[in-house]
């Protein structure tokens, strides 16, 4: 697997490169600006809102790399129009599904840890399916992929997740010594996303997906 991974993003090196500036970097930037808001405007749970948008940055990047990765597994060429498209065109839909299971993860958390792994793992799937003809299919395959592939699905949760803390603490701290730090750790966070999220992307696709396009 690790080594299909690697191929992908070799061969494609170009386009996720482009893709990275064009869209990873500043809609991370935007992501942030808007969570630093969050906290200025000293709403009651400003953390789920930081918490969710976070979550967002992840997911609403992720068709992108699907679409080259899967293309790629399929020996399908495409151009780069096409791989930008996918953002646009799953924007809402991503937008809708990742507030839908955040807040069954966040608030099913009360019922034990049931409601928030489905949650969470719906969050990580649901990018992988937006290429399926309806909403139903779509649901189904994230599904399908959970009750198969719980465990590794819950190994992979915990890495993301730890990945994602151990790069914000390690910001915190290395930016701390900054005059003006918090945009020093937007454009370093940005950056980080830019080089580890085509990576994670890829990861989960080939993992995961195994239907035609």
């Amino acid at each position: 697997m690790i080594r299909d991974l690697l191929d992908i993003y070799n061969r494609n090196i170009i386009n996720i490169i482009i893709v990275s500036l064009v869209l990873v970097i500043p809609v991370t930037i935007f992501l942030l600006l808007a969570n630093n808001f969050m906290y200025e405007m000293d709403l009651e749970n400003p953390n789920l809102s930081a918490l969710f948008l976070i979550i967002l940055n992840f997911t609403m990047l992720f068709p992108p790399f699907f679409f080259i990765a899967w293309k790629d597994m399929n020996d399908q060429d495409f151009k780069l129009r096409e791989v930008l498209k996918e953002f646009v065109n799953h924007f809402g839909y991503i937008f809708a599904f990742t507030l839908l299971f955040y807040l069954l993860a966040i608030y099913g958390a009360v019922l034990l840890f049931i409601p928030t792994f489905i949650g969470l793992s719906m969050i990580l799937l649901i990018p992988l399916f937006t290429n399926r003809n309806t909403i139903k299919e779509s649901l189904f395959g994230a599904w399908k992929i959970i009750k198969e592939e719980n465990f590794f699905l819950l190994i992979d949760l915990v890495i993301i997740i730890s990945l994602n803390l151990l790069a914000w603490s390690g910001m915190v701290y290395l930016v701390g010594g900054f005059e003006n730090n918090m945009l020093v750790f937007i454009i370093l966070r940005s950056l980080i996303n830019a080089l580890v999220f085509p990576i994670l992307y890829i990861y989960l696709a080939v993992k995961y997906r195994r239907e035609s396009y």
